[in-house]
């Protein structure tokens, strides 16, 4: 998945207004207008959790008008994935391939056979975004799976979607373990504590090696510091 997460988390507990590209000081207006970008992608985060598909298309829409063009691929991509969810298939594919895509995973998981091209391009966007970030954000892909099995069944493709659809759901549970083990964490925040959490949901669902990607990140995460919580931070981790 495009946005995760700890880079909300990151953001919030940096060095205000400043550009990890150019170091340079960020403007006034850029600076609220990343602010307002931010937090219509976290409502619509949650709203997608929720199954609100409608109000999370609204949220990300409504983000877009805070970015300029270069930055809002994220933000296609979600409309795309929440469109795919109400069944408005045309503006799925097109919100998806207007995002640009991910980079092209090394071991490519080439889409199936789609008679439609332009669902056949989405969906292999969804896979490549879903390869990208699973060794490092496996939880943070359920969004990608269930539009993938919302394409597949409007493809006629029952079983793949089927098997989507129990990845989004196990990875949705992962997803919500490490966000309650973020938040319950009494002012001490841990990413592993986090990781070991969303480790534990795959364990149960017999998935053994996103497990250990996850067990391997836990035994490296250093413990977040301990300052002050910002809004941003209080915002981000309010189970999304």
């Amino acid at each position: 998945m495009k946005a995760v997460l700890l880079a909300a988390i990151l953001v919030a507990i940096a060095a205000p207004c400043v550009m990890a590209s150019t170091c340079e000081p960020l403007s006034k207006e850029r600076h609220e207008n990343e602010k307002k970008y931010r937090a219509r992608m976290v409502t619509g985060d949650r709203a997608f959790r929720e199954g609100k598909y409608e109000k999370a298309r609204g949220e990300y829409r409504a983000a877009v008008a805070y970015q300029d063009q270069e930055s809002v691929a994220d933000a296609y991509l979600r409309i795309g994935e929440a469109a795919a969810m109400i069944g408005n298939f045309d503006k799925a594919y097109s919100c998806i391939i207007e995002s640009g895509g991910a980079k092209i995973p090394a071991k490519r998981v080439s889409a199936p056979d789609i008679a439609d091209a332009k669902a056949r391009e989405a969906a292999q966007i969804l896979l490549d975004t879903i390869q990208v970030n699973t060794p490092r954000y496996p939880y943070g892909t359920f969004p990608e799976y269930l539009a993938l099995a919302a394409i597949f069944r409007q493809s006629g493709l029952v079983r793949q979607a089927q098997t989507a659809e129990e990845e989004g759901r196990i990875n949705r549970q992962a997803a919500d373990a490490w966000d309650a083990a973020l938040v319950q964490s009494d002012g001490r925040a841990s990413l592993a504590a986090a990781d070991r959490a969303a480790m534990e949901v795959y364990e149960r669902a017999h998935r053994p090696e996103t497990a250990e990607i996850l067990r391997a990140q836990a035994a490296l995460e250093p413990p977040l510091p301990r300052r002050k919580r910002s809004f941003w931070y209080l915002l981000v981790t309010a189970n999304l």
